[in-house]
């Protein structure tokens, strides 16, 4: 079987086995097949543009995620260092992104995990892991266009810290999710940059 053979198996076969874990899921449960496939607004007959923000936020969590990952394969054989840089971030961003999409460190705890989960205990995970990252790719992030990346850390952690000290609701919710989708945007403009770069500079990517 040729590479691009296993290739497709794979993507097909990722996706039959979500297919099918929702077919058991919705029998087991008894939760109707539309709850699982649907569009959330025609399942609540809600306006199609409530989340709007929110979700462009997702998509950019997504572009860094998958640019980050083909990038840092790309590199694998060019430089390791990088390579493992940019495939940790891409790590990174899909974290980042299953808990955005899925609102784990909100509602999304109380269907995951176990009830002595809170948000800080969430939150805090995410800021440990995220201090490890820095230190560890320090060097490599000093090479690059750090500013952004600050920046976009910046504005994360204060959507953060809004989060869990004021209330959301009114103006607060709006300044929260507003520096969120600030910082998120960063972060994408970050990665995307410096992906271009690196693969300008390590593979000889010609424009």
């Amino acid at each position: 079987m040729t590479k691009k053979n296993i290739l497709l198996a794979l993507t097909f076969g990722a996706v039959l086995s979500i297919l099918c874990s929702v077919f058991i899921i919705s029998n087991l449960y008894n939760i109707p097949y539309e709850k699982f496939t649907g569009d959330p607004a025609l399942i609540f007959k809600a306006n199609p543009f409530i989340g709007v923000v929110s979700n462009i936020g997702i998509l950019f969590w997504c572009c860094a995620a998958c640019i980050c990952l083909f990038s840092g394969l790309l590199l694998l054989s060019k430089d390791k260092d990088y390579s493992q840089f940019l495939i940790f971030s891409g790590f990174f961003s899909t974290i980042l992104l299953l808990d955005d999409f899925f609102i784990i460190h909100d509602y999304g705890v109380f269907y995951i995990f176990p009830n002595d989960f809170s948000q800080k205990t969430i939150l805090g995970l995410y800021a440990l892991f995220a201090m490890w990252y820095l230190y560890k790719f320090q060097k490599i992030i000093l090479t690059t266009n750090f500013f952004i990346l600050g920046a976009a850390f910046f504005f994360l952690g204060l959507s953060v810290l809004i989060d869990v000290v004021f209330e959301s609701k009114g103006i607060q919710y709006f300044i929260e999710d507003g520096f969120k989708f600030i910082g998120i945007t960063g972060w994408t403009l970050y990665f995307t940059s410096t992906s271009y770069e690196l693969l300008s500079t390590k593979v000889l990517i010609k424009c």
